[in-house]
């Protein structure tokens, strides 16, 4: 068994990296390419059968898919329904009324009335499931804490439902089994497509994945530590930095040193001082008086980059507020004749711009791409993006933006 990891600040040298290690595999060979979005496998799997003509066998998926593809087997014979973050979103704030009006909250009563106390709840519960924390360690930290969770549990067991945590511990249940009745996904090459690991819930489950599999290549940002100190932690994998190779080796270009490999590279890394660079025009701030104004600004600049001859689908926009913005977006690139795709689903996290800034996806048109509302983040570099429109164009980076995937079963089945 085969398993490595390459990691890089720079989206195209993974990229890259993925590419020659697909490009390799036999025809019609069966593989298995697990994207942090399913948009980012498609898109991976596309550009290698535009050169060779075609692919065969080669399964796109997501993680939260793969593991409810093979923990379906699973849940039909224990007669178990999936269970949606909705959904337990939903259990969980009937339990806090029936706690509530038992006396049953402890220290969390006072604030249980308030409107976002359900969810909080759900969220905690959730990550502490997916985290395998024993309830005796819960108690010894959150007493009051331990019976919402016993409540919770109780209710899925009662009611016959799955969360993600019990999609994840059947899935991997399934991965590590032998014998004719294993999944057919299971013992394929692998690629991971810049996955996130967020749990060790997770890191088992690949962990069960990788062991079966023949060969396993993941690539992942040089700025997800978290999922970086994970893979070594728990998955053993030897890990090589890209931008560590010289310039051509196994056709890889060296990294840049511009003003945006800086950027990639030291946004949120306080240890090493960015080296110091000549402006090049690749990062371009400003700033205009209002929303509306600065989608105008923004459409003028996609106007003129079009006019260098970078083609619409190599030009992305990246929004914090779409609520704010793409009203004003949407008109101001209407009136500029841009074909333009919006696409959602977009998670960017505070401490991983790394990897939201320097990856976007394939479209059509110009895409714009709308992160959810629940997951930004009020900080001050955040508040000032909301006022200031931001600007990057690589003309040979950045594609197949990839991002952590929630599981939602009615979306994703």
């Amino acid at each position: 068994m085969s398993v490595t990891a390459v990691i890089s600040a720079v989206n195209q040298r993974r990229i890259q990296r993925a590419l020659a290690w697909l490009e390799g595999r036999v025809p019609a060979e069966e593989v298995l390419i697990v994207g942090a979005t399913l948009d980012a496998a498609n898109e991976l799997a596309r550009r290698v059968a535009k050169e060779r003509g075609a692919a065969f066998g080669w399964h796109r998926l997501t993680l939260s898919q793969l593991a409810a593809a093979i923990a379906t087997p699973a849940l039909a014979a224990r007669g178990l329904i999936p269970l949606s973050r909705v959904g337990t979103e939903a259990i969980v704030a009937r339990l806090v009324h029936r706690l509530r009006a038992e006396g049953g909250l402890g220290r969390y009563d006072a604030v249980s009335a308030t409107p976002g106390f359900p969810r909080a709840v759900a969220g905690v519960i959730a990550e502490l499931r997916v985290a395998r924390v024993p309830s005796d360690v819960v108690g010894s930290v959150a007493l009051d804490l331990v019976p919402l969770i016993g409540a919770y549990e109780a209710e899925l067991a009662e009611a016959g439902l799955a969360d993600w945590p019990d999609m994840l511990m059947l899935a991997t249940e399934a991965a590590g089994r032998a014998g004719p009745d294993r999944h057919r996904l299971i013992g394929f090459p692998m690629l991971f497509l810049d996955v996130p690991l967020g749990s060790e819930a997770e890191v088992a489950f690949v962990r069960a994945l990788a062991t079966a599999a023949p060969e396993v290549l993941a690539t992942a940002p040089t700025g997800d530590e978290p999922t970086l100190s994970r893979i070594r932690a728990g998955l053993g994998m030897q890990i090589e930095n890209l931008d560590d190779a010289p310039l051509g080796d196994n056709g890889i270009a060296a990294a840049g040193t511009g003003t945006l490999s800086n950027l990639q590279r030291h946004l949120f890394n306080e240890q090493a001082r960015p080296s110091e660079t000549s402006p090049d025009n690749a990062v371009e701030v400003f700033s205009a008086p209002g929303e509306g104004r600065e989608c105008v600004e923004i459409a003028r600049r996609v106007l003129s980059l079009a006019g260098r001859g970078i083609p619409f689908d190599r030009i992305a926009v990246l929004l914090r507020s779409p609520e704010a913005y793409r009203a004003n977006l949407e008109e101001a690139f209407n009136r500029a004749d841009i074909p333009v795709h919006f696409a959602r689903a977009v998670r960017v996290r505070a401490g991983s711009l790394t990897r939201e800034s320097d990856r976007w996806t394939t479209a059509a048109n110009v895409k714009l791409l709308l992160p959810p509302r629940q997951s930004r983040r009020r900080t001050s570099l955040g508040r000032l993006a909301t006022r200031t429109a931001c600007t990057a164009w690589l003309s040979n980076e950045a594609k197949a933006f990839s991002t952590p995937c929630q599981f939602n079963p009615l979306r994703e089945l």
